[in-house]
């Protein structure tokens, strides 16, 4: 795998720690997901949010759906407009699981998540072929075409479609040749402080670095 990154220019980062122990109910998702909105809004064109579940004791279908699966759907269908937002789900811990998958598959859709341990893994609607290739991505920080397929003993047509589509899914970022997992990216732009602290707003407690 590549030891350098290709240049690529950094997105604004915004942590967001869910206060509420129980999400449940539309209503409640539907408030936290528009104070979510309004913190990202302040951001640049090209953002990374993380979203921290670690106090969220339960969270039901209807509010993984307002929250999870309507972000990560303007963020999918906001790609035509000049405007690259990514999410990050972390502290995701067993029981978020179910209802984030079963809102995201309902829409066709996946997020990148990390464990309370900080073990990647993909919520939502992959093949195994790209969860394995986004997995290899994850592992290298960042890699190229040519050295991701015959890693992984793919075709490099397959594995170039593969990671492009990934990339319009809002689960890598490419920069030239090179595609980037939102971990490293994560950590890039926290180093190049590029992190804001956007104003408290009800439903997220909002925070970051300068």
């Amino acid at each position: 795998m590549a030891n350098q990154g290709e240049a690529l220019r950094m997105p604004e980062i915004a942590v967001a720690s869910l206060y509420q122990r129980n999400l449940v109910t539309r209503h409640t998702g539907r408030a936290v997901r528009l104070s979510i909105e309004g913190l990202v809004g302040e951001l640049g064109t090209t953002s990374l949010t993380i979203l921290d579940f670690g106090d969220v004791a339960v969270i039901d279908f209807s509010c993984a759906d307002e929250v999870v699966a309507k972000l990560v759907l303007r963020a999918v269908d906001e790609q035509a407009d000049d405007t690259e937002r990514f999410y990050l789900f972390r502290g995701v811990r067993q029981h978020h699981v179910d209802p984030m998958d079963s809102a995201l598959r309902r829409r066709g859709l996946a997020a990148a998540a990390q464990g309370p341990g900080g073990e990647p893994f993909l919520i939502g609607e992959v093949d195994p072929a790209a969860s394995r290739l986004w997995l290899a991505v994850c592992e290298a920080g960042h890699a190229k075409l040519d050295e991701l397929a015959p890693e992984l003993g793919m075709d490099p047509r397959d594995c170039g479609r593969l990671l492009d589509r990934m990339c319009a899914r809002r689960l890598l970022r490419r920069a030239g040749q090179a595609y980037h997992s939102l971990f490293y990216t994560f950590a890039e732009a926290e180093r190049s402080g590029k992190g804001r602290v956007p104003d408290d707003r009800e439903g997220a407690s909002p925070s970051g670095r300068e």
